[in-house]
Parts: structure tokens; sequence; C-alpha cells
């Protein structure tokens, strides 16, 4: 699985989508479509929904972080799925799948950017839901809080 080059645009995932092709879904299907994620913000280590997900090795990880064209893709994924977030409120309750995605964003983002990236990705997050932080379990709050 070249993630690299998915990331920089050139390759479709595994399922044949290009990351334009993934930034042009419809907000129906970004809820309803559970695979894109993994490859939109890999990880170092296999993700528990989809097994056949890419799992970054080092050197992996040191060619995205190297490239500016998936770096600045990363950045453009983490607005657009920061997009869809503030377009909706069904996933501000104590469980939603989307939970797990913001996770999956921050930890990308502090793998692949850096930290700084991260945690402002975390706190903006936390700054949309502002008062209805509650609403979400404390669980999901500490996923993000570690992540």
């Amino acid at each position: 699985m070249d993630v690299l080059h998915f990331l920089e645009g050139a390759i479709p995932d595994g399922r044949g989508r290009t990351l334009s092709m993934i930034m042009a879904l419809d907000d129906r299907a970004i809820e309803s479509t559970h695979d894109f994620i993994q490859w939109i913000f890999p990880l170092d280590e296999p993700s528990r929904s989809h097994p056949g997900a890419p799992v970054l090795d080092l050197f992996e990880i040191e060619e995205i972080k190297s490239s500016e064209v998936a770096l600045e893709n990363l950045m453009q994924s983490a607005d657009w799925y920061f997009g869809f977030l503030q377009r909706h409120d069904h996933w501000i309750r104590q469980y939603d799948h989307n939970h797990l995605r913001i996770s999956r964003v921050i930890k990308s983002l502090r793998l692949l950017v850096s930290d700084e990236v991260a945690d402002r990705y975390k706190a903006a997050i936390l700054d949309f839901l502002g008062g209805n932080i509650s609403a979400i379990s404390e669980r999901s709050r500490g996923y993000w809080l570690n992540a």
C-alpha cells in the first residue's frame, strides 16, 4: 500500500478512490462511509474497525513527513473533516463513531505533521463544542486528550 502517493493525490486507495474523490464526498457519504478515514489520516497502528487499512512503518512515516504535498493534503483533509463536524450536531452525544474519527485525526496530525498542529486541532474541536462538551462521554474526551 503506497500511502505516500495516495496522500500526494497520485494514486487511489485500496477501493479505487483518489484523495480528490474522497474530498468530493457529500455529507451523507462522509457519515455513512467508514473506510476512507484510515487512508486520509493514516497511523502506525492497525485500525480496529477496518483490518485492511494501511499501517505506516517508520520509513513511510519519514517519507510522508518529507513530502510537502502530502503534508499540505493532510492539513486540507483535517480542515475538510472539521468543516463536516461544524455543519452537523448529530455527533455531539455520549457516543458516536465520529469521536473515534476525531481521535484518529489528532493522532495522525501528531504523528505526521507536528504536536502543535495536532494540539490546535484538538483545541478547535473542544472550542467548537463549548458548553456542549459534557454531551461527549468522558471516555471519548479522554481519547482526544491523550491523542
